[in-house]
């Protein structure tokens, strides 16, 4: 997706597709799954492609409910798409990007920290088109910025283009995810401190290994380490947390254990200021990321013990994660064919999944269902199981 795509667009609704590098058809997906989710009835598929492109050109407006469907779909509100309180489009205006000064910075600041708030708390489907939204914008004002304000707002850059790497990782869309980690390194590259460089290191790491290629995880994550005295503990602490996963994923039991157990030494060690980075890394949250190497291993034991210990301390406002732990605890417990324990912490996980959705939960629960098949004729396993698909399948 190109940061200057919109501006070839003839209304800000085919801007608004644009920003977010869909084809008509993926837009025309997303209005029939919106409909669908609330049970409303709009055109066919062949009907939308014509409709899309006369209000995409500015030659017919969108009824009220597509408007709503629209504004849904992309995260904006009515006037962001371009339609007037008559109904009808307006025209697309010139894209303009504001005046840098200190109270825009703080704006971005007040609002970044509120985004992580609701990330924790909501997942990252409500949050991902509004971000990306920012980010771009961000890309966009640096050219105006001078000074201290432009270091500043370099910063924020960087932040939001992590961030919204970060949300297109959690909602399982590992190529933007990647896309706009790649657009973090830049930034980080010319901010110039080890920190963020080293940060985003692990963040394509991890991302590499969600896309199934361990080696190049351990690569990368071996490079966030190479200056390993300049690193903060935390930073350290996950890259050596992802060079397990990699390692568990190749079945290299010896490796993966020594990586997680300096992870955990790492995440012990006292930290010398607040880290915007990396406030998420606590001992819990490494528990959970070796108890999910331990269950790729299948030492389900091990996994379940280190699962539990991770619960029991588990920070009440990353509510997200405890959704992914609980998930990964349930896989374990069908692992070991404890059907009981699996059955009444998969209830558990659907409700907390429920409130602060990842698309890392949502796979999980699949999983969870195909790794209880056989068990289905029991009546416990049979209700989590709608459990899951009356959860997972609004989101497909």
């Amino acid at each position: 997706m190109g940061f200057s795509a919109t501006t070839q667009a003839a209304t800000p609704l085919q801007a608004a597709r644009l920003e977010m590098g869909w084809k008509q058809a993926q837009t025309i997906h997303a209005l029939r799954q919106a409909a669908s989710d609330e049970e409303l009835s709009i055109a066919t598929v062949r009907s939308l492609k014509t409709m899309l492109s006369r209000w995409e050109n500015g030659h017919d407006c969108p009824d009220a409910v597509s408007q709503r469907l629209l504004c849904r779909i992309y995260g904006k509100s009515s006037d962001d798409l371009g339609f007037s309180h008559r109904g009808q489009l307006l025209p697309k205006l010139p894209r303009v990007a504001p005046a840098v000064g200190p109270e825009l910075v703080q704006y971005f600041r007040n609002i970044f920290a509120e985004h992580l708030l609701a990330d924790n708390l909501m997942g990252p489907h409500h949050l991902v088109d509004v971000v990306r939204a920012q980010a771009v914008l961000l890309d966009e004002m640096l050219p105006n910025a001078s000074g201290k304000e432009r270091r500043a707002l370099l910063a924020l850059a960087f932040q939001y283009s992590e961030f919204t790497g970060w949300l297109y990782q959690d909602a399982g869309d590992a190529e933007k995810a990647m896309h706009f980690t790649d657009r973090a390194m830049d930034y980080a590259l010319e901010i110039g401190t080890t920190t963020e460089t080293a940060y985003v290191l692990m963040r394509k790491a991890d991302i590499a290994a969600d896309r199934g290629k361990p080696d190049r995880a351990i690569g990368l994550s071996e490079a966030s380490l190479r200056d390993w005295s300049r690193v903060s503990p935390r930073v350290r602490a996950l890259a050596l947390r992802v060079r397990g996963r990699a390692y568990a994923s190749l079945g290299q039991a010896g490796d993966c254990a020594r990586a997680l157990e300096a992870a955990q030494e790492e995440v012990a060690r006292p930290m010398d200021g607040p880290d915007d980075l990396t406030a998420y890394c606590s001992p819990s949250y490494i528990g959970m990321e070796a108890a999910n190497c331990w269950n790729t291993l299948g030492r389900y034991d091990t996994a379940i013990a280190t699962y539990e210990r991770s619960l029991a301390n588990w920070p009440g406002a990353l509510r997200r994660d405890q959704g992914l732990c609980l998930t990964r605890l349930t896989s374990a417990y069908a692992g070991r064919e404890d059907i009981e324990s699996a059955c009444s912490t998969g209830r558990q996980a659907v409700e907390v999944v429920r409130s602060a959705t990842s698309g890392r939960a949502l796979a999980e629960l699949q999983r969870v269902r195909v790794r209880l098949a056989p068990w289905r004729r029991r009546g416990e396993v049979s209700d989590l199981s709608d459990r899951i698909r009356d959860l997972v399948q609004p989101a497909a």
